[in-house]
């Protein structure tokens, strides 16, 4: 029995041994991966690619989650590329992992710089403190939380809501705009409306006038055309004038056959000779 449980611990020993190396084995193997692909991905960001940066960050933390540099230069790869939601989860998950307080000042102090930008001040302010508190030495983070509390309080004073209050005011103003405009066309359409139904009845009429123009002639156009113009008191008509030239040139006419037959009596016939 002795020699049987010698055997036993023996055998425990040795699977344990085995274990913990091939552990080790993997982790270093794991390790080296992660600097590989961190490597990598570094090259491929400074190149301005990111979507190989990108990929490249995914497979170094694929191999190590708590790799807190990983995860720091991929909130930074996000935050260059203006994808500040993605940024703020690495900067966290790095900040949170990292047992390295000058790697958790920088989570810290970068988080500041995208709540600043965010106009995310109360945030900013938290964030700054935190960085501070692992690295008090930094000037830098102290002049950013100075500026942050410094736009904090600015925002209290505005009413609490700083740019929110900002944009409903101008949407405000802007439904304003398009409520006078409104009103303005309506006034305008009212307008036309009333004219075109004034020139509408203006023609009408003028309709109405020609059509009794046609129906219904003036009665100083009847009157010239059933009677004859009367001549004028003194003055004598057309035809009397007629008249009095005929018998004019009928008493010319008689005086003239008289003299002519006077002329034809008076008159000597000479005879010619012949020679």
């Amino acid at each position: 029995m002795k020699k049987i449980y010698n055997l036993s611990i023996f055998c425990l020993i040795f699977f344990s041994i085995h274990f913990i190396s091939a552990q080790t084995e993997n982790s270093e193997k794991a390790e080296k991966l992660y600097k590989k692909f961190s490597a990598q991905a570094s090259e491929e960001r400074e190149k301005g690619n990111f979507v190989q940066a990108e990929a490249l960050y995914r497979k170094a933390l694929d191999k190590k989650p708590e790799g807190d540099a990983a995860a720091y230069n991929f909130g930074n790869l996000y935050f260059e590329n203006e994808k500040k939601q993605q940024s703020v989860l690495r900067y966290a998950e790095s900040a949170k992992s990292s047992e390295d307080k000058m790697v958790k000042h920088k989570n810290y102090h970068n988080l500041g710089n995208v709540f600043m930008e965010e106009k995310q001040y109360a945030k900013a302010v938290e964030a700054y403190k935190n960085a501070l508190r692992n690295n008090p030495n930094d000037e830098e983070t102290r002049y950013n939380l100075a500026l942050a509390k410094q736009k904090r309080e600015k925002e209290k004073n505005d009413g609490g809501g700083g740019d929110q209050n900002k944009d409903q005011q101008q949407k405000k103003e802007n439904q304003n705009k398009d409520q006078n405009k409104g009103g303005e066309g309506d006034q305008e359409k009212k307008e036309d409306k009333k004219q075109d139904s004034k020139d509408g009845k203006n023609e009408k009429e003028s309709e109405k006038k020609k059509e009794d123009a046609k129906q219904n002639p003036k009665e100083g156009d009847n009157q010239k055309q059933k009677q004859p113009s009367q001549p004028q008191k003194g003055k004598m008509s057309e035809q009397q004038i007629k008249n009095l030239l005929q018998a004019i040139q009928n008493k010319e006419k008689d005086t003239q056959e008289k003299m002519n037959a006077k002329k034809v009596k008076g008159v000597k016939v000479k005879t010619e000779k012949d020679w």
